[in-house]
């Protein structure tokens, strides 16, 4: 598929079935270097014949955080992050108080405080810069009688994992004014947020993810609230969520799963050929991603094109597997291992020592690939990859998905047993 092609698939998934039920929101699983990002420019561009020509859709990427650029002074220490106020992106702001909203979305994830600057041009209107603030809360004697003073630091420079987190908060802030029906948005169709996890820790992935489900929903209810009003014709919002990130991607699928208007995709891109497809998981397991990588592995193996990199794609499974069953490191998941297809010879390797040797592999190896700098496996590591891989798939009796097939594996299992019963 080409990413136009996508781009029409993900559309037309909104699209209401034939017993009318639609789609509010579509979540998209996608590895690193799969393409998501160029998907999602090619989306919220799809169909414009001008970049003067009216957006249909708010997307936050990469490129959003181009419009947030730092200005330094090495003299002065003074640290700023200058805002594009040229930008469309947020022209929706403009006169809106928004500060207040944007403290609480920050101060979930931070205690690092800010001030907008407004020049005398646009006064009270779209802020040129912001500043980041420390306070620096102190227990000071004054008068005989102990007071909490406050010494803050001011214009310092945050670290980047503070500063996408502002960024996003910004973003969140425009997502309440489209949401809130702002008529500089009216024009606005749909929301594509890509990889909003990117270069954050894990500490605050399920709160990240919260704000951001609570925030569809919160449109959702709006919709029904306007349906249940008689209004003809309620104005829908569609959203589009894609990420690497497997514990974001699960807490938004089980946030948003009661609402019974989600789609979740798998997003697969053939190294080799570089075709792409897009896979519905509706139906399939709810670890698909997991089970998928696993058939890119056999793939992998069965055409010979093992690369280093798929040491970090099994070290990544073996994990999941363990957390699954609450375990902490590779012993669970390795126990009952062979070496070479025989069982452990007591002479060459204790059990112990085997799952130790494998273990060992994996971690080493996991850190020496890369999707962008791939490097063929020699045929030592090629076995070791294939013992591991094959005790993986036949201690956990993996079911693994056509990922080449664009159907869902349940219609996949309905056709070939259709054909089974029809000779």
């Amino acid at each position: 598929m080409t990413n136009r092609e996508i781009v029409q698939s993900l559309r037309n998934s909104f699209e209401p079935d034939e017993d009318g039920r639609y789609t509010n929101c579509a979540l998209l699983f996608a590895y690193n270097g799969t393409g998501k990002t160029r998907l999602s420019y090619d989306f919220a561009h799809y169909g414009r014949k001008s970049l003067e020509s009216a957006k249909h859709t708010l997307y936050y990427n990469a490129y959003t955080e181009d419009i947030f650029t730092w200005k330094n002074d090495p003299e002065n220490l003074e640290h700023r992050l200058m805002i594009d106020q040229s930008s469309l992106f947020i022209q929706g702001l403009r006169g809106s108080n928004f500060t207040e909203s944007l403290h609480n979305y920050l101060s979930i994830f931070t205690d690092i405080d800010f001030r907008f600057h407004y020049d005398e041009k646009n006064s009270e209107e779209i802020p040129d810069y912001v500043y980041f603030i420390k306070h620096n809360w102190k227990i000071e004697e004054q008068n005989g009688e102990k007071q909490l003073k406050d010494n803050p630091i001011e214009y310092i420079k945050i670290s980047r994992g503070e500063e996408r987190l502002f960024v996003w908060c910004f973003f969140l802030c425009i997502m309440d004014q489209v949401v809130g029906e702002n008529s500089e948005y009216n024009d606005i169709e749909y929301v594509y947020i890509d990889d909003p996890m990117s270069s954050l820790d894990d500490n605050n992935v399920i709160a990240f993810a919260a704000q951001l489900y609570n925030t569809i929903r919160k449109s959702m209810k709006s919709e029904q609230d306007a349906i249940k009003r008689g209004v003809e014709n309620p104005r829908r919002i569609k959203f589009i969520v894609s990420s690497h990130h497997a514990l974001f991607f699960h807490v938004m699928m089980h946030g948003l799963s009661n609402d019974k208007k989600l789609n979740c995709y798998y997003l697969h891109r053939n190294k080799q050929t570089n075709d792409v497809v897009l896979k519905n998981m509706r139906g399939d397991s709810p670890f698909y991603y997991n089970v998928a990588m696993m058939s890119e592995i056999e793939k992998a193996i069965n055409e010979d094109h093992l690369y280093t990199y798929h040491f970090t794609i099994m070290r990544s499974i073996m994990e999941k597997i363990e957390e699954f069953f609450g375990h902490f490191d590779h012993r669970y998941v390795l126990d009952g291992i062979t070496y070479r297809g025989n069982k452990f010879d007591e002479e060459l390797f204790s059990k112990g020592e085997l799952i130790d040797l494998y273990s060992r592999i994996v971690n080493v190896f996991s850190h020496q690939g890369s999707f962008f700098a791939p490097v063929k496996m020699n045929e030592d590591n090629k076995d070791m990859l294939k013992e591991i891989f094959y005790h993986i798939k036949n201690k956990y009796r993996f079911q693994l998905p056509h990922l080449d097939d664009e159907r869902t594996e349940y219609e996949i299992y309905k056709d070939n047993n259709n054909k089974k019963y029809s000779k």
